[in-house]
């Protein structure tokens, strides 16, 4: 339906592109703009008074004001641009303990689920400051334990839990953890990691009280170097910047410096410009093809075709997470009884079907399910069900 949007698979008609979860291809409407960018407006971003830096800031901050938009924040004051989500983990961990906002004696609170984006940095502020770590456990299908939530939520000062999982495609259920959230006098903070969430679907972060949301471009179709965290304004401005310089300061003295104002405190340096147009432009495409409702609408379809065709793979392979298509992505990771996931992977390889093999940057996930790894299978939407054919066709040789 969407294929013939992006160019790469005029380049490569055979090509069976089988990893978004990775990194997604790129629609001739973001390729488009990063060109028509350098060749027309290409200038650095603000203080400058000529039309090329003025129209540079314009996009920029047009960029910021469409991801809110998806997020239904207040404003694009609300955004922070980094260069991807990891380095956003690392920033917000690094600037709440810096400001004292958590403090030696809290506990951080995250889930077998996550990607290690979402646990290193923690377990670095947690070193070097003394808090602790806890974890949300998991069922034995790799689904997310909600139970445990409810038991060790009221102990943490921070809950920070992948918005979807990059390994079993689980979505988490806002409804209802919103519901243990309502149910405490004592709120935490609460910190969605977005990165595998937001190329798939809206999220409402008043609706559901989300402190900070943290996703990454490259995975909705921009350019790679470019993230992003929402953070409630009161929040953003407690927070101490984590990292200072260019932009994010607003004057210097030989005694000193004044960060600048929101949001740009915490975006020291050149942003990554062109990233941030490129991420507007995809979008911007999501938008002319009806919005997530419609993303939302096709992906759910070709999960449910999928989910029903895996049930004829052969005994031996296995899918992880739930067999349902409720609260689910198509993002599907297996393991074999007689293969390594690294052979499987080259064997697709030769017949041109793009998936990854490994721990996928989980490695709590898999060591809970005593696996050493998986193969993964991801969906976007310039997949078809040809696609999901030509995968099951190949396993089917095994």
């Amino acid at each position: 339906m969407f294929r013939s949007d992006f160019p790469i698979f005029t380049t490569h008609p055979d090509l069976v592109f089988l990893d978004s979860a990775s990194s997604a291809q790129k629609s001739k409407a973001v390729i488009d703009s990063i060109s028509r960018f350098f060749a027309s407006d290409y200038a650095n971003i603000h203080r400058g008074a000529y039309d090329l830096s003025m129209e540079s800031s314009l996009l920029y901050e047009k960029s910021k004001k469409a991801i809110a938009k998806k997020l239904h924040a207040d404003s694009g004051n609300e955004i922070v641009f980094t260069y991807n989500a990891t380095y956003a983990f690392n920033l917000l961990s690094r600037g709440l303990a810096k400001s004292g906002i958590i403090k030696s004696w809290d506990t951080i609170l995250l889930s077998k689920l996550d990607h290690h984006a979402n646990i290193v940095p923690w377990q670095i502020i947690a070193q070097e400051y003394g808090m602790t770590i806890d974890w949300v456990e998991l069922q034995p299908d790799g689904t997310l334990d909600y139970d445990s939530l409810t038991q060790k939520l009221p102990f943490a000062k921070i809950l920070s839990i992948t918005g979807a999982s990059n390994v079993t495609g689980e979505v988490l259920d806002l409804e209802r953890v919103s519901q243990i959230f309502q149910s405490l006098e004592n709120k935490p903070l609460f910190i969605l990691d977005g990165s595998q969430r937001f190329p798939h679907m809206e999220t409402d972060v008043e609706k559901y009280g989300i402190d900070f949301y943290i996703a990454t471009g490259h995975k909705i179709m921009s350019d790679t170097g470019i993230g992003f965290f929402y953070g409630k304004k009161e929040l953003l401005k407690a927070i101490d910047p984590a990292f200072c310089g260019g932009g994010a300061i607003n004057s210097v003295t030989i005694d000193g410096y004044e960060p600048a104002g929101l949001p740009f405190r915490h975006e020291p340096g050149t942003p990554h410009i062109v990233g941030a147009v490129s991420l507007l432009a995809a979008l911007d495409y999501i938008d002319s093809i009806g919005g997530f409702e419609v993303v939302e609408k096709y992906e759910r379809e070709l999960t449910e075709y999928a989910l029903e065709k895996f049930k004829n793979l052969p005994a031996g392979i296995r899918l992880l997470g739930s067999l349902e298509s409720k609260n689910r992505l198509g993002v599907f990771s297996f393991t074999f009884d007689n293969h390594h996931p690294n052979d499987v992977a080259e064997i697709l390889a030769d017949a041109n079907i793009c998936v990854r093999s490994g721990h996928h940057c989980t490695d709590p996930l898999h060591h809970s399910l005593g696996l050493r790894g998986s193969l993964r299978a991801s969906l976007y939407i310039y997949n078809t069900r040809e696609d999901v054919d030509r995968l099951v066709e190949e396993l089917r040789r095994l």
